[in-house]
């Protein structure tokens, strides 16, 4: 019976998928590093919660394929600005070895604002 409910949620989840025009779900976007963060430990979460279930059921795996579209913008939010930091302490770096304070302070300060979001604790709404 399960294997039955889950096969028809599948396809009502299709069904309503290729009516809206998408080939895939909705995802939360992931407009800045601080959204990117808050996304990935939710729905980390979400992901966590069905992968201990045993067994996975079809439901358990759709709700799985549908939330790694968020998790996935997520990533890849946090790369952009991963890119964004390493130049910005490249800066610094270069800045340091001409003895330039000013680009340092400059630099210094916008790469620590982005890394400080990476390791302290999420400021998720």
């Amino acid at each position: 019976m399960k294997v039955l409910l889950s096969i028809s949620l599948l396809g009502v989840l299709t069904l309503n998928t290729a009516q809206a025009g998408d080939d895939h779900f909705p995802a939360v976007e992931s407009e800045d590093l601080n959204a990117a963060l808050c996304n990935l430990e939710r729905y980390n979460r979400n992901l966590q919660s069905i992968v201990n279930q045993d067994p996975l059921l079809t439901l358990d795996m759709v709700k799985v394929h549908e939330l790694t579209y968020t998790l996935e913008n997520a990533l890849t939010q946090i790369q952009k600005d991963l890119v964004v930091i390493a130049e910005d302490l490249e800066k610094v770096h270069k800045a340091s070895e001409a003895l330039n304070p000013d680009v340092i302070k400059q630099f210094s300060n916008k790469y620590l604002v982005k890394t400080t979001e990476l390791v302290q604790q999420s400021n998720c709404r």
